[in-house]
């Protein structure tokens, strides 16, 4: 791998002045000179997170993150935190500051950006955006922030992310402080994704609080025409109209204005306060009049609500909004032909009004069943028929009436096929009631139809994952009443296969004695999970408890190599190796004992290769080479067994022995007297070391 290069102090420091900002910014730094990096990185986060505009807290930030991804990659190898700490930060040296900021810091860019695709390269990061993406998410869950945010920013390249990326970005600035960003990246989100009206509260927050109340109003307004009862924007937007209607006191449509957010609000008694007013400074404002009726339609108090917009229609004949209201309150009062007629007298100028064709059905959807109703919006309503079925199904799986959403689902199927929702929320429903196999079916199914949609492809994740989580809860439950067998089959029932799986499968057989079957499970646990050093040990200990050692031995080899730190693995494998050690020891002294001296010798060779200090061994070898008159070569192999195992006094007398045929009298003696004084046994070899300790005498002075 290529050397990294450092990078400090990469643009010059300004004293912070912020109170409750030094405290942090100053530990940071002591942090920081002191090498201790992870401490510097928390309290310069801190830093900035009281004021976010302070460049010396940031690029001190920089600076720590950049010394702690260094450290992650010389001295720990470890490439994966390293590239996330220069992920944090290229963040802040590119997203999180001013433009003049980052430009100013290009040179530092650049040397960053190398050393973060250093780690990549070292740890074959896929660099697709939808990879990217992925990873992004998976930072942003663990709280590395600013790491997700520069992944974001990297995922941008496929439309499918730009979305969610640019959003993701907003939340993450606005986390950390730095709303001005946060504003940015919203504005991106919205203009990409208009009508996502979770995305446009957030912009509309962040707007507000940054005091830029025009475009605020607007992005509250949007939202407020697509929800119900979000007491947060209509605070938000109380305390704005107020504050206008302070300024411009005389202004009908802001006292309008009020009074509908009033009346969202429920206090409708404020709200017809301000209707009033409002109506005061401009008697011809329909939009308050209509209101008016709208809040007596809430109230329930349906005749009032219709005097209020037949006060309208007197004007405007033809107001759809008075039209479509009364129709409703009509309803309401159980006077469905007039409303039917209403409604018939609207679409007749407005055939293609789903809003008014779907009032129409509604009026009459909770009279009839749901055979009857569905008969009724294919003769009333062909053209959107599907799209009325299908929201009706969506209000019923709102409602938790699960059967009932599955039927209208299964029945928007018959009709329309175009729409992957409608099969994602049939599959849904359907796991609802635990009908997996069902549920999995239609989205494969769906699959056939809407290649590589990623909501079919969810889920399908999702449906498949919750019915094997269910699959798993019950063998865990025959697993621990000890009901092995049951465990085995509803284990084996899952697919496809998983480690977990496999695993529970052989732990099953095992605790059921068939530790052969057991193993062959492992084993495919091991297949799939070819990096767990722990499946590869339970495979060993079992060979070795069936006595196959050459596989035991196998398997913890494989552990360990694995996982050098797996202690069981290694106990066993030298338990293992200590075991072949004894066999093959007992099979040289075997063919020692037969005479077959080069066989003997070539196994005694390659114990003593892998072990030099076994004593047996060279004692044994060194009995060769005394058959093969290697005098000098068996005192060698005698000298150092002895010194490894002085239990083996014999061998003094076999040295003095050897010496004595080499004519070297003075150390025959020398190791017959040693052997003498230590060997307690009354037999040949004691009586004649003494008798040669006789004869040798004379000749050694």
């Amino acid at each position: 791998m290529k050397k990294f290069a450092a990078l400090m102090c990469i643009i010059s420091l300004s004293l912070p002045v912020f109170a409750g900002f030094q405290e942090h910014y100053e530990l940071g730094q002591k942090y920081l000179t002191n090498f201790q990096y992870s401490g510097a990185i928390t309290e310069f986060k801190s830093a900035l997170r009281i004021n976010y505009l302070d460049n010396s807290a940031r690029i001190n930030l920089i600076n720590a993150y950049c010394s702690r991804g260094l450290y992650y990659a010389t001295k720990e190898n470890d490439y994966s935190k390293a590239a996330d700490d220069y992920r944090a930060a290229l963040f802040y040296l590119i997203y999180y500051p001013t433009a003049n900021q980052a430009k100013n810091s290009t040179q530092a860019i650049v040397q960053v950006t190398s050393n973060l695709n250093k780690c990549l390269s070292a740890m074959d990061f896929d660099t697709s955006a939808k990879n990217r993406y992925e990873k992004a998410k998976q930072l942003r869950a663990e709280g590395e922030f600013a790491a997700a945010g520069y992944e974001f920013n990297q995922a941008l390249g496929d439309t499918a992310y730009i979305k969610d990326s640019f959003q993701q970005i907003g939340d993450i600035m606005k986390l950390l402080g730095n709303e001005g960003k946060a504003v940015e990246y919203y504005k991106k989100a919205v203009a990409v994704s208009p009508n996502d009206v979770q995305l446009r509260m957030s912009y509309a927050k962040i707007l507000d609080k940054q005091g830029q109340e025009e475009d605020a109003v607007t992005e509250y307004n949007y939202v407020l025409s697509k929800t119900t009862d979000n007491k947060d924007l209509l605070y938000s937007l109380e305390r704005i109209y107020k504050r206008k209607l302070e300024e411009s006191p005389n202004d009908a449509n802001i006292a309008s204005n009020l009074g509908a957010i009033m009346q969202k609000q429920g206090n409708y008694d404020e709200a017809l306060k301000y209707y009033s007013k409002a109506e005061y400074l401009d008697p011809s404002n329909v939009t308050t009049r209509i209101n008016v009726g709208t809040l007596y339609q809430q109230k329930g108090d349906y005749r009032t609500a219709i005097t209020a917009y037949d006060s309208v229609l007197i004007l405007f004949p033809d107001n759809t909004e008075a039209n479509l209201y009364k129709a409703q309150c009509l309803t309401k009062l159980g006077k469905s032909k007039e409303a039917s007629d209403l409604y018939k007298k609207l679409l007749t100028k407005d055939p293609n009004n789903e809003i008014i064709q779907n009032e129409m059905i509604a009026s009459v959807r909770d009279t009839m069943s749901m055979q009857e109703f569905v008969e009724y919006v294919k003769k009333n309503s062909p053209n959107n028929s599907a799209d009325i079925l299908y929201n009706y199904a969506l209000d019923l799986h709102k409602q938790s009436k699960i059967n009932d959403a599955i039927t209208m689902y299964s029945e928007v199927l018959k009709i329309k096929t175009d729409n992957p929702e409608v099969y994602v929320n049939l599959a849904i429903a359907q796991g609802q009631n635990q009908k997996y196999d069902d549920a999995i079916k239609i989205l494969e199914s769906a699959k056939t139809k809407f290649a590589n949609n990623s909501q079919i492809e969810d889920a399908l994740k999702n449906l498949t994952a919750e019915a094997t989580n269910i699959k798993l809860d019950t063998a865990a439950k025959y697993y621990n009443d000890k009901n092995y067998e049951s465990a085995i089959a509803e284990y084996l029932a899952i697919k496809p296969a998983t480690s977990d799986t496999m695993l529970g499968v052989a732990s099953s057989y095992q605790n059921m004695g068939d530790n052969g079957k057991a193993i062959e499970y492992y084993i495919k646990a091991f297949e799939l999970a070819p990096t767990n050093s722990d499946i590869a040990y339970y495979i060993a200990a079992l060979y070795a408890e069936k006595e196959d050692i050459q596989n035991a031995k196998t398997y913890a080899e494989k552990s360990l190599a694995l996982n050098r730190t797996n202690k069981p693995a290694k106990e066993l494998l030298d338990n293992i190796n200590t075991q072949i050690s004894s066999q093959n020891l007992e099979k040289a002294i075997s063919l020692f004992d037969e005479e077959k001296y080069d066989e003997s010798l070539e196994i005694l060779n390659k114990l003593i290769s892998a072990d030099s200090k076994n004593s047996y061994a060279l004692y044994y070898r060194g009995m060769i080479y005394d058959t093969k008159k290697k005098y000098w070569d068996s005192i060698t192999d005698y000298k150092k067994a002895i010194s490894l195992n002085p239990d083996l006094a014999v061998i003094n007398y076999l040295i003095g022995v050897d010496y004595d045929m080499l004519e070297k009298y003075k150390e025959a003696m020398n190791y017959y007297k040693s052997f003498t004084a230590t060997y307690s046994e009354d037999d040949d070899f004691l009586k004649y070391a003494k008798n040669r300790i006789d004869e040798l005498a004379p000749y050694v002075k």
